[in-house]
């Protein structure tokens, strides 16, 4: 196979994990949505080389959008731009692993006790609903259905607390904290749902001390999984 044939397949392989471009919003703005969550979900892996001219042929568009979305993802610490060197995907890093997931930790559990004491009957409905959910995709062994629950079990607990800036703080921290857990979120995903059990448990029972006991202690379980992960990597 010609080189230039060869280096065209090879560039095509390395997008497989790119999204379709949502229909709305400037282009700059889709180019970067659809790769940031290319970079969270895993589809660009961590270490992965990006070139603009890969990117904007897979799409169709010039390449300077794509080159603002770039700067754009460099300022917003997604990738990282070297000089002369080329544009890479940002790795993950143990020292940024135990800093945020040393705040989330308290953070989640301080909203699922906030919420535990202030829930009403149809807060805890829809973590219900979501729990028992989150069971039937686990009977399924659906695992991508099992992350999203997983993300809007937690996001009903923030809303739950009727703390906005605890909510919005932890909103704040999602997609980081994404790019770490979901790598492990398929092998993770079914144990999970009997965490959401005894955390609905506490939340039922109103119990904020088990519930923040709970909550924490899933976090800082998670990371032992994620710094196994970024230790073989």
């Amino acid at each position: 196979m010609p080189r230039k044939a060869r280096d065209a397949e090879e560039a095509a392989s390395s997008l497989q994990g790119l999204l379709a471009m949502p229909g709305s919003s400037t282009l700059p703005a889709q180019l970067y949505q659809v790769l940031e969550e290319a970079i969270i979900g895993g589809g660009l892996k961590p270490g992965q080389r990006l070139h603009a001219d890969d990117i904007a042929a897979h799409y169709g568009v010039s390449r300077i959008p794509v080159r603002e979305t770039l700067r754009a993802l460099d300022a917003a610490g997604w990738i990282e731009i070297r000089p002369r060197y080329g544009t890479y995907v940002c790795e993950r890093t143990s020292k940024e692993l135990e800093e945020l997931f040393d705040v989330r930790a308290e953070l989640e559990g301080m909203a699922a006790a906030r919420a535990a004491e202030r829930r009403t009957e149809a807060e805890f409905a829809e973590l219900s609903r979501i729990v028992e959910a989150s069971r039937q995709a686990a009977e399924r062994g659906d695992d991508q259905e099992l992350s999203v629950l997983d993300v809007q079990f937690y996001e009903v607990i923030w809303t739950t607390a009727h703390n906005s800036v605890l909510a919005a703080t932890l909103a704040g921290m999602k997609k980081r904290a994404r790019f770490y857990y979901s790598a492990i979120a398929p092998t993770l995903g079914r144990g999970w749902v009997n965490v959401h059990g005894e955390l609905l448990d506490a939340i039922r029972d109103q119990d904020a001390e088990r519930a923040d006991r709970v909550a924490s202690e899933h976090v800082r379980l998670t990371v032992d999984a994620i710094r196994g992960l970024i230790e073989e990597g």
